[in-house]
């Protein structure tokens, strides 16, 4: 039988992102990621969010 492994990543900024989902395409890793936000907000946007062009925030399941 497969051993599973579960990993904690806290904090949803581009490395912990990066990691925990580089960790869920792996079959013996369940992955869990605690943030304080409900939205993962790309910092490098933010003057499109002042302009009007755009969100400054993008869904979980798009990262």
């Amino acid at each position: 039988m497969a051993e599973n492994t579960d990993v904690v990543v806290i904090g949803g900024g581009y490395a912990g992102v990066r990691a925990a989902n580089r960790l869920t395409q792996r079959d013996d890793v369940t992955v869990t990621l605690i943030n304080p936000r409900p939205a993962f907000v790309p910092r490098l946007r933010l003057h499109q969010l002042v302009g009007g062009s755009h969100d400054a925030v993008v869904d979980w399941g798009r990262w």
